[in-house]
């Protein structure tokens, strides 16, 4: 998590409960591997801590098996997949708390999920989830190693 510099953007509650959103629309660019490249910094605000999700960041949105999508209309939950996306890429946060704020943003704001379907998700996302969260603590130690014997990224 980054605070916020003079000229960055801040976060201001919309009176939407514990979440609050800055900066605009999410504004992203598909990659050819049907991922998503966010445009512009994405911003959210949880339990009073500004998340800033950079530009550039790379998302899938919400992995939602094709099984599962009658249970969560996975286009209500969007949001709350890039910053989730972005939590279990930098590891800021330990995972029950990044899944948590999955939760939250997916709750909150004008296009949200209902309450069923979020603890739906939440539930599925704590139980498979550590899967995505492993690859990328591997992937974290990888290059920290890399980085320590002076070889550059892959």
């Amino acid at each position: 998590m980054k605070a916020p510099s003079s000229g960055e953007q801040t976060c201001v509650l919309s009176g939407d409960g514990p979440v609050g959103w800055c900066g605009g629309p999410l504004q992203t660019e598909r990659l050819r591997n049907g991922r998503r490249k966010l445009l512009r910094t994405f911003c959210v605000a949880v339990d009073g801590r500004q998340i800033l999700v950079p530009a550039e960041t790379d998302t899938d949105f919400s992995s939602i098996p094709s099984y599962a999508r009658f249970l969560v209309r996975w286009s209500k939950v969007d949001l709350a997949g890039v910053v989730h996306d972005y939590l279990y890429q930098v590891g800021l946060f330990p995972r029950s708390y990044a899944d948590r704020i999955w939760r939250l943003v997916a709750v909150s704001g004008k296009h949200r999920a209902n309450p069923v379907q979020a603890w739906i998700a939440w539930f599925f996302l704590r139980v498979f989830g550590h899967i995505a969260w492993m690859q990328h603590r591997r992937r974290q130690k990888l290059n920290r190693k890399q980085q320590k014997d002076g070889c550059s990224d892959p």
